[in-house]
């Protein structure tokens, strides 16, 4: 009895006429490939002279830190205070923009805690916070030996101290816990130890989708600057400029009245002098632009109505859907990258002030902010529903109040 041999086994369909799915199935040589980094160059080059690229960095920054953050609780209003009086809010977004073009940034803290050397941790005693210094990933340097190899180091694995280069002054060195880190965006361990142990641009992902809506603007610059192609047929051209009589060629334009736009004829050999113009096709330059939109709009993840500034289109679109969906998106990126930093920070404020209260709390401000005709109707709905609380005795006047008072209401109640 004859062994069988083994086959291989392939699902799907395979047609070896059209070479669909065989070996001459041109489609099973597409593979992804890595794109290399950009460099600082390629990023800030993009960032100054690309302003679509420069709203893909800017926008989620700006969008994050817009309407700030709330802090509740004893002394909310004095911290908020110095908050104001550090810049935090513009800091934060300048760390959150760079971080973003960059791939990461740190924040440094000047702290007076009584030690002259930032490379020593913070003490335990804050006598107040000072001010805040942004520098990128590229003026951020450690080595082998300032990583944490102790497991209950709460910087395990992670660099313990950074040496600063600014742009002016002298390098110096600075402990983790005098830092606030702002990282890019999120990839793979591997390719973020190829990274220097910093995330990805925002433009890294979206480079060649920008790229190609860049030349196809190009592009369509030229096919304008084109459109209209004046053509001038004139009998013989061509043994007269063999025959040396240019000057009989150019006192005949000349006489047309067409030596000021000399650059934009076209000049051709014909049995009888002839004048046209001729328009180049312009026909679906604007569904591919707007594919290209599209495109980048998605690697982007910001909708095209924030970035290209495009009102929506169709029957009874406004766009409430979209930007809802990207003031979601965006809130979630506020927890990861503004409220842990900004929780720090007040917490150093709280401890210069005697020690943080145990009502403290800290949240951003809704992105999505409500019309009059809006507040005026939460503002209805909150005082039947807070005035039948206390009509069945659910709920005391003292509690009332603060509820009222949550939505910025004149109560009129009064404590006790």
């Amino acid at each position: 009895m004859a062994e069988k041999t083994d086959e291989a086994k392939l699902d799907g369909w395979r047609n070896l006429l059209s070479g669909a799915n065989s070996g001459m199935d041109a489609g099973e040589y597409t593979h992804p490939v890595q794109e290399a980094a950009l460099t600082r160059y390629t990023a800030e080059a993009i960032y100054r002279a690309d302003g679509i690229g420069r709203r893909i960095v800017d926008l989620p920054a700006d969008e994050m830190t817009r309407e700030w953050v709330e802090v509740r609780g004893n002394r909310g209003d004095e911290v908020a205070q110095e908050l104001r009086r550090i810049n935090a809010k513009h800091q934060i977004n300048k760390a959150l923009r760079w971080a973003g073009l960059y791939g990461g940034a740190v924040a440094v803290l000047l702290i007076d805690d009584g030690s002259s050397d930032l490379a020593n941790p913070l003490g335990g005693t804050v006598r107040s916070v000072d001010g805040i210094r942004v520098y990128d990933r590229h003026q951020t340097h450690w080595t082998q030996g300032d990583i944490s190899t102790d497991p209950r180091n709460p910087y395990f694995g992670f660099p313990e101290t950074m040496m600063i280069t600014p742009q002016l002054g002298i390098p110096f060195r600075v402990h983790r816990s005098r830092m606030l880190i702002f990282d890019g965006l999120d990839i793979p361990d591997q390719i973020r130890i190829n990274n220097r142990g910093w995330g990805d641009s925002r433009l890294q992902s979206v480079y060649r989708a920008l790229s190609r809506y860049g030349e196809a603007l190009s592009g369509t610059s030229g096919i304008i600057r084109d459109f209209v192609q004046p053509t001038l047929g004139m009998k013989g051209l061509s043994d007269m400029i063999a025959s040396g009589q240019e000057d009989v060629v150019q006192k005949r334009l000349e006489i047309l009245g067409l030596s000021r736009s000399i650059l934009n004829v076209l000049l051709i050999d014909a049995e009888e002098e002839s004048y046209e113009k001729k328009a180049s096709s312009v026909s679906g330059i604007d569904k591919l632009l707007e594919e290209l939109k599209h495109n980048v709009s998605a690697v982007s993840s910001i909708p095209q109505t924030k970035l290209f500034g495009r009102s929506p289109e169709g029957m009874n679109a406004s766009g409430d859907s979209q930007t809802r969906d990207w003031y979601d998106q965006v809130a979630g990126e506020q927890e990861r990258h503004v409220v842990p930093p900004v929780e720090y920070l007040v917490d150093l404020i709280d401890r210069s002030m005697g020690g943080a209260p145990d009502d403290r709390e800290i949240s951003c401000n809704p992105l999505w902010q409500p019309t009059e005709q809006e507040q005026a109707t939460t503002a209805d709905s909150v005082v039947k529903a807070v005035t039948l609380a206390l009509d069945y005795g659910a709920m005391t006047p003292e509690a009332a109040a603060r509820n009222i008072e949550r939505f910025g209401l004149e109560t009129g109640f009064e404590d006790g």
